[in-house]
């Protein structure tokens, strides 16, 4: 397996620098899910954060959630941090399937297989890719336990997209 090159330090520094930087969200009302399409049909949503009054176009939060067309499988739930289009902090939530770090040397999960869900963070040598394992949970205590980890403030309470409501919030 060739090696990857190791990101620019300086680079790294300033995206933890980011990472933590208090944000506010800045979207009104609830999360503004919009149809992603597919079958089962998927949701998604792009909402944008404020640094000290000023709203910065390449600072936002993602995310998306798939309803499991699977009886006793979770759903799908997808949250990132992004700045400057890099993923700088993920909480992912995908069923029984597994993720595999093969960057973040000398971290604990290093080389590992993970289970989901899981919590994506950045690492010396790649800014994506390393995760470690996260307790299953209800969607809104992974909701709030992203925007804390991400220092978010003012941020929604956890909803589901329109039509999926009467479903349990997970």
């Amino acid at each position: 397996m060739a090696r990857r090159t190791p990101p620019d330090r300086e680079f790294v520094r300033d995206l933890r620098q980011v990472l933590a930087t208090p944000k506010a969200w800045i979207s009104a009302g609830e999360i503004a899910w919009v149809d992603a399409g597919g079958k089962p049909k998927g949701y998604k949503f792009r909402a944008a954060l404020s640094v000290q009054g000023h709203t910065p176009g390449s600072l936002y939060v993602d995310g998306y959630y798939k309803p499991s067309s699977i009886e006793g499988v979770p759903d799908k739930l997808s949250l990132g941090l992004f700045y400057r289009d890099q993923r700088i902090l993920g909480l992912d939530e995908d069923g029984p399937s597994r993720h595999r770090n093969s960057v973040g040397e000398g971290r604990p999960h290093f080389l590992k297989s993970i289970h989901h869900p899981h919590l994506h963070t950045i690492s010396d040598d790649a800014i994506y890719g390393y995760a470690e394992p996260l307790e299953p949970a209800e969607f809104s205590e992974h909701w709030h336990r992203f925007l804390f980890l991400a220092g978010i403030q003012n941020g929604p309470n956890f909803s589901l997209p329109p039509g999926q409501r009467e479903l349990p919030l997970r």
